[in-house]
């Protein structure tokens, strides 16, 4: 009876153990179905940021080999036009100093045949001395009377023999300053050879500075071309976006109206009214009317179109001379746009103007230039105004171009640098505009000091 009642208790442990155990399975194929489900979704995770790395990838590779090959042909043919110029400074050198020893060797013949000359001449001299005392001592005997004469004669002979002697002693020191010469000519010329050797060795250093130099130049360009494909993939209105977000460097004055850039962001995309028509200027008008038609113009684009285009009309003729009238009306209705525009922040037809102001003119008293009658308009002293012209004027060169793009860029930087100096703007914020620009576009450092330089050297 109690060996049953102990085999039943044992049974039911062994049942309790097993339900247990199956619990425990079952629990532990819950864990491993979540782990499945966790190891899909990253794997799908995995293959999603590889999807998106590819394009990133390619655009950083870079063929290395092509670069190496291309500095490698660029260094040759650097190489062999410096053996070039190497060979025009030798043979230019030998002529030179073969018409030298032509020269010399002329003179020193010729002075040779003159020291022969001369000893031929004193030998010709002595014997007739030999042959005169003889003489001398036979006549004095048997006529004395000629004893005076031979005596006057035998005086000049000596006379002459001295002054022989003195032409032979003149050439003599002659001979020996050419000799002097020809060993400083010497001298020189291994001098000469060791500069030769030194310029040699400071072309060879340039060299290698011009193939570091060209090789980094073309990685930026290539890096530069692949991140210009790029750029005209994303929206225009982006790249003004990622500027005006930019800390500036100076700030100026705030004012409570809406920025150039804002405005110039707001337009892009907008449609422009374009016509061929011409405004007309140069009747006979009283202020009033040129008042009426300025107010007009502010409120048309179309009438300003027409306006741009008379202006553009006169910009383009061989002589930029308008009569006095048309420069009083022309005037006067550009400084009411300017007045318009500084308003209504619109940098584009403040730019427009800015650029036929520069040529126009007339004469009267006096030629006076558009130019100086809008250089004091309140519009040109702010940054804003700037920084959009040369945001325009960068984004309609950013679309087709693939080369030389900081050369566009600075280019654009360089004439709008001198259009701020001319138009009375601070030279620190002129240096500060050109550097935050640099900045943005990672410009060469080398090229924009040289661009600041020269803006300072025009101040």
């Amino acid at each position: 009876m109690l060996y049953s009642q102990d085999l039943k208790n044992k049974a039911s442990a062994v049942i309790s153990n097993t339900n247990l155990g199956w619990q425990h399975t079952g629990i532990i194929c819950d864990c491993l179905q979540d782990r499945y489900e966790i190891e899909m979704k990253y794997s799908k995770a995995i293959e999603k940021l590889a999807t998106k790395l590819a394009p990133i990838n390619e655009f950083f590779s870079a063929s290395f080999g092509i670069r190496a090959q291309l500095s490698s042909q660029f260094a040759e043919e650097i190489k062999g036009e410096i053996d070039i110029m190497k060979q025009l400074i030798v043979t230019q050198k030998a002529t030179q100093y073969l018409d030298y020893v032509k020269l010399w060797d002329s003179q020193l013949q010729s002075i040779k045949s003159n020291l022969k000359a001369a000893e031929g001449y004193l030998k010709n001299k002595k014997r007739e001395y030999e042959i005169e005392g003889t003489l001398e001592l036979v006549f004095s005997a048997c006529q004395p009377e000629k004893l005076e004469k031979q005596k006057n004669k035998a005086a000049a002979c000596k006379k002459d023999y001295q002054q022989a002697k003195g032409n032979y002693l003149e050439l003599k020191q002659e001979m020996e300053m050419l000799l002097k010469e020809q060993e400083a000519e010497a001298t020189l010329d291994q001098l000469q050879q060791l500069n030769l050797q030194r310029l040699n060795a400071v072309k060879d250093c340039i060299l290698k500075i011009f193939v570091y130099e060209s090789s980094i130049a073309k990685n930026h360009l290539y890096d530069l071309e692949k991140m210009s494909d790029r750029l005209h993939d994303q929206d225009q209105n982006q790249f003004i976006e990622d500027f005006i977000k930019k800390t500036k460097q100076q700030e100026t004055n705030p004012i409570d109206l809406d920025s150039f850039l804002t405005k110039l962001l707001d337009s892009q995309g907008q449609q422009q009214i374009y016509t061929t028509n011409i405004y007309p200027i140069g009747l006979e008008k009283t202020e009033e009317q040129i008042e009426q038609e300025t107010k007009e113009i502010q409120e048309s684009p179309q009438k300003q179109e027409e306006f741009l285009n008379f202006l553009s009309q006169k910009f383009n003729s061989s002589l930029f001379q308008l009569t006095l009238q048309e420069f009083i009306q022309c005037t006067n209705i550009s400084i009411g746009i300017l007045d318009f525009c500084y308003e209504n922040k619109n940098a584009i037809l403040a730019q427009q103007l800015l650029q036929f102001s520069f040529g126009l003119f007339t004469k009267d008293i006096q030629t006076r230039y558009m130019q100086d009658m809008l250089v004091n308009h309140q519009i040109w002293q702010h940054r804003d105004y700037w920084e959009a012209v040369i945001i325009n004027q960068i984004s309609k060169i950013k679309k087709g171009t693939k080369e030389n793009v900081n050369t566009s860029i600075l280019s654009i930087l360089t004439q709008v640098a001198q259009h701020m100096l001319m138009f009375k703007l601070s030279p620190d914020l002129v240096r500060d505009i050109v550097q935050k620009f640099s900045s943005f576009f990672k410009l060469n450092k080398e090229i924009a000091d040289d661009l600041i330089q020269a803006i300072n050297s025009q101040v």
